[in-house]
């Protein structure tokens, strides 16, 4: 609780929704003196950087940023998304996105059409270059993944993408 200041005399109390629960009520990894390296989001981040870092040297050769790389690949698991649903996909804003997807539809990766159902929609699409520097540089990535997993077994990485995408599920 934090005190509020008004009149003179006044001791109004407000809570903040920023406040720690007490310390008895954290999990393990969130109380004092746990190490940073057991604390999951941190985990989470540092593999995410870890593995985008690699990648990142991979692709420049090839003249291809991670934004471009993530959108070639969405786009080939599912081609033809609208501009809504791409944004959702890869977990960035609109706006960004469109700057990239304006990139690449000038350099000719993709292409933007209009639904046919509705002409508000705008569907983006992989052109056949594309696809090329989609499978060009796939081998690169999948090496990445390779090595991410490579002491785990079927069971494991069943149960991590079960996990994982629990941890997605609380975020929503």
């Amino acid at each position: 609780m934090t005190s509020m200041k008004g009149t003179q005399g006044d001791n109004k109390q407000r809570s903040h929704a920023t406040e720690l629960p007490e310390s008895e009520n954290l999990p393990q990894e969130l109380v004092a003196g746990t190490p940073l390296e057991d604390y999951l989001p941190y985990q989470l981040f540092r593999i995410v950087n870890r593995l985008t870092l690699n990648l990142k040297n991979d692709l420049r050769p090839a003249k291809m940023t991670l934004s471009r790389w993530r959108t070639l690949s969405v786009l080939n698991a599912s081609d033809g998304r609208n501009m809504g649903e791409l944004a959702d996909y890869m977990v960035i804003e609109q706006a960004a996105l469109s700057r990239i997807v304006d990139q690449m539809e000038r350099d000719k990766l993709v292409t933007r059409r209009l639904a046919s159902k509705d002409n508000r929609i705008v569907r983006v699409f992989l052109t056949p270059v594309g696809r090329r520097m989609f499978n060009d540089i796939r081998p690169l990535e999948l090496r990445h993944y390779t090595q991410l997993i490579k002491t785990f077994g079927k069971a494991d990485l069943k149960n991590l993408d079960v996990s994982l995408h629990r941890l997605w599920e609380n975020l929503a």
